[in-house]
């Protein structure tokens, strides 16, 4: 299929619809945060623990996210690594012929940075992203609402 793919109803509504063209009804998976897989470890691990519950207070998760937020999640943990590896051995390291060559670790943190960009932007991780959604306003009559309420 030629051409980028279609945008998710949703999305639309969320960045409005100007052109006020029909939306399609699409599934809606269930809400919520999905839990991280067993084997995720270290610093994706943490990546999890940070922006999941975040994306979730947003009400920008389905259960059905999984496998994007575990590509994010590897992908900083990648960029994670080659970055210390930057530090540690800086941007040009000995090549085999003895002289400098760009430190393969670059590649790698510009390869993970593509990937993170990729995904992240699902969710809106970025501020540019941010920009095209939209969060419906917290309800006045939420719980916290209630409970303020109560005080006065």
């Amino acid at each position: 299929m030629p051409g980028p793919p279609p945008t998710p109803s949703k999305l639309t509504a969320l960045r409005g619809n100007p052109s006020k063209k029909k939306l399609n009804a699409e599934p809606e998976p269930a809400r919520g945060a999905p839990r991280p897989p067993a084997d995720l470890k270290g610093e994706a691990l943490a990546e999890w623990g940070r922006v999941v519950p975040e994306l979730d207070r947003l009400g920008l998760l389905t259960k059905v996210d999984r496998a994007y937020l575990v590509a994010y999640c590897e992908a900083w943990a990648t960029f994670d690594q080659a970055r210390a590896a930057m530090a540690e051995y800086g941007a040009l390291v000995a090549g085999r012929d003895g002289g400098l060559v760009k430190n393969p670790a670059a590649q790698v943190m510009r390869d993970a940075a593509d990937l993170m960009i990729k995904f992240g932007s699902r969710f809106g991780m970025s501020p540019s992203d941010r920009t095209r959604l939209s969060v419906a306003p917290e309800s006045e009559d939420g719980p916290d609402a209630q409970v303020l309420s109560l005080l006065s």
